[in-house]
């Protein structure tokens, strides 16, 4: 694959080359890849010179600064764009340069382990385990909760005859709940 993001930090020639060798090429293959290297070029010139490449192999105009764009787009017309052979193995590469502990979680698709389409696969900007889950939360009678609003949403959930009511408010923050209801282990993720 072409060395058009050689790794985190400064924007090499080594980056124009291999933009310059895929333009030349018209590699399509690599639109997925542009796209997702995109979002960390460490320089403007180096995304302008991505997105003005995705231009040429796609025909959209989105500017450098508009990775977002390229991604919605991408997403809407990926079966026009399959990435290359090797993209798995640049994107585990890729994703364990930002946290080592991705690789751990992407290795099982080598082996064919995986139902998602691993050009969905997206950084989030949190390191794993980065939002601390919430573990056991103590439970409140509705006359305790007096921080709750009659408006506010909770996820209601009954198991076994125990019924508990998680806040939409408090969760956001954690964005994970474990907990055992009626007995059962439960994960409530939002």
């Amino acid at each position: 694959m072409y060395k058009v993001f050689p790794g985190f930090g400064r924007t090499s020639n080594q980056t124009y080359d291999a933009l310059d060798e895929v333009r030349m090429n018209k590699d399509k293959s690599m639109v997925p890849v542009l796209v997702e290297s995109m979002r960390y070029q460490s320089t403007a010139n180096a995304r302008d010179a991505t997105a003005y490449v995705l231009g040429e192999l796609t025909g959209q105009r989105y500017g450098g600064d508009d990775w977002k764009g390229w991604m919605e787009w991408l997403g809407k017309h990926r079966d026009e764009y399959p990435p290359p052979d090797d993209y798995l193995d640049w994107k585990i590469n890729f994703m364990s340069q930002l946290n080592p502990r991705f690789s751990t979680f992407l290795r099982p698709a080598l082996e064919g382990d995986i139902t998602v389409d691993p050009t969905e696969i997206v950084w989030g900007g949190v390191d794993p385990d980065g939002i601390p889950d919430i573990r056991d939360p103590k439970m409140l009678t509705p006359d305790e909760a007096d921080f709750l609003n009659e408006d506010d949403r909770v996820f209601g959930v009954s198991i076994n005859g125990d019924t508990r009511a998680y806040p939409l408010r408090i969760i956001n923050a954690h964005e994970m709940v474990n907990d055992t209801v009626g007995g059962e282990p439960i994960s409530l993720a939002w």
